[in-house]
């Protein structure tokens, strides 16, 4: 058909039939490739998931050792994995290794279950710090009297490969402890 222009009328059945379709000329078959394939990369993509956060290896090891608990807030990690969560700081002079000091304490492992515990016995322990576990030890610079904090004590600071009173060997060891005194005195023995 012509109109009357001279011009063919384009039926759209035909345009829409890529077997029937006229022949563009080169430069507008490739300026219309081109806008398909730009207006197709501006299509809206599946957004992916939220990546999980990246944790180091040392969060890793030391979930391994401690658990859940080593994943909380306020822990201070030094070089040896040790771990000293701060609850109260306490008042007066932190004690030196060769001070008596006087604590209550709760020694847990990583699955919360207590191996050794001062309260049921009614009364804290003393003990001298340069006797304690090396990761104990090395805690109680950090207390004073008054304070409290949790100690978590890597193998490495604790009993090692040792299998000591129903803790395994190689394990983490969490102690929670409240320092009472240093250089407390000790009760007068009564007489017999």
């Amino acid at each position: 058909m012509r109109g009357s222009a001279g011009h063919s009328e384009v039926n759209p059945v035909t345009l829409a039939n890529p077997v029937t379709m006229p022949r563009m000329n080169s430069p507008f078959r490739f300026l219309l490739i081109g806008l398909v394939w730009f207006f197709a990369g501006c299509a809206p993509k599946d957004t992916p998931a939220p990546e999980a956060p990246a944790r180091d290896e040392d969060a890793i090891r030391r979930e391994w050792i401690f658990g859940a608990r080593a994943a909380s807030s306020g822990i201070v990690w030094r070089s040896s994995g040790l771990g000293i969560r701060l609850i109260v700081p306490g008042a007066g002079v932190a004690p030196e290794p060769t001070d008596r000091i006087r604590v209550n304490y709760v020694c847990m492992l990583k699955d919360g279950r207590v191996v050794d515990d001062t309260h049921p016995k009614g009364k804290p322990s003393d003990f001298t710090v340069k006797n304690l576990l090396p990761g104990w030890a090395t805690g109680m610079a950090e207390l004073k009297p008054g304070g409290r904090a949790e100690f978590f004590i890597p193998p490495s600071l604790g009993y090692g490969n040792m299998s000591v009173g129903g803790i395994p060997s190689g394990s983490g060891l969490i102690f929670d402890v409240e320092l009472i005194a240093v250089n407390p005195e000790v009760p007068a023995k009564p007489r017999e």
